[in-house]
């Protein structure tokens, strides 16, 4: 049978940044070259692993049922996963998350127990660059195309009040009526999106003010693999507003891999996939967590 490839256990990709490539992007067992032209696969080859030190007094090293070692790549482990598990444990437990992958391990598997999305990874003995999964080896950190979608909302952030006023006189709005305990419940009530949107329509929600607390804990809520968007100020002007909720809108649908074209963003669409494997994982880390919790109490 020989020797098995390693996959990652965080997003089922492999350890390499070889891949087989076709420059002709015909052969249907090799990734498009015009596809990964310009995309970096170094990350692929950043390894780090989770397991039990062999050193120990407590490690039998002839025990067969000894506990496993888990392997993934660094960003996937400290970008994507310490981040998922952070926004409801501060306090992470190393000893707790390595059973958290130990009770998702079936053994003789290559790979977790959960599911991994789409494209679903290659679990076979060598990994398969099938042509139109190349989304699985691009980069899920670092996104030229996110950075250019932001890039298009800061340059609108120098709008002045100035330039603003020139809209002429501001017509009576039916939300003037409201008291701003009542526009803050409308915020509470909206997605993000729209809460842009109508701050971006008028005049007087864009004036109210919306708590720090609430607009990061509705990204934290919707959008949580986004992270870039909480450090990014959006409120600055109507017209900040309005491309920030297109924004949003354009990266919902680019986010999301589809086999039948190439029209989404690859490192969205695989940082996205590889948000809900960690979701998964904190799932079962914060089940074990509140064991642990309990015995000690």
């Amino acid at each position: 049978m020989g020797e098995w490839d390693i996959y990652c256990a965080i997003c089922g990709a492999p350890f390499s940044s070889r891949v087989d490539i076709d420059p002709k992007g015909t052969e249907q067992n090799h990734y498009r070259y015009e596809i990964l032209k310009n995309s970096s696969m170094k990350w692929l080859d950043e390894v780090r692993a989770l397991g039990i030190n062999a050193d120990s007094p407590a490690t039998d090293r002839n025990d067969e049922e000894a506990p496993h070692v888990f392997p993934f790549h660094f960003i996937c482990y400290e970008d994507i996963l310490l981040r998922c598990v952070w926004k409801v444990s501060r306090q992470l437990q190393r000893q707790v998350l390595f059973n958290a992958f130990e009770a998702l391990h079936d053994w003789g598997y290559v790979r977790l127990n959960v599911d991994y999305g789409a494209p679903n990874p290659p679990e076979g003995q060598y990994w398969e660059a099938n042509k139109g999964e190349e989304v699985l080896v691009v980069n899920p950190v670092k996104i030229p195309e996110l950075d250019a979608h932001l890039g298009r909302i800061t340059k609108y952030r120098g709008m002045s009040k100035k330039t603003a006023a020139k809209t002429g006189p501001q017509q009576q709005e039916i939300f003037s009526r409201l008291p701003i305990e009542l526009r803050h419940e409308l915020f509470r009530a909206l997605p993000v999106g729209s809460i842009l949107s109508l701050k971006a329509a008028s005049a007087v929600m864009h004036a109210t003010p919306l708590p720090a607390r609430v607009w990061r804990r509705k990204l934290a809520c919707e959008v949580p693999w986004l992270w870039e968007l909480a450090d990014c100020d959006v409120f600055q002007s109507q017209e900040v507003e309005y491309r920030a909720s297109e924004l949003l809108l354009n990266i919902d649908r680019r986010s999301r891999y589809t086999a039948e074209n190439d029209d989404y963003d690859f490192g969205l669409a695989n940082r996205r996939r590889i948000w809900g494997v960690c979701e998964q994982i904190r799932s079962k880390y914060l089940e074990l967590l509140e064991g642990v919790s309990v015995l000690e109490g």
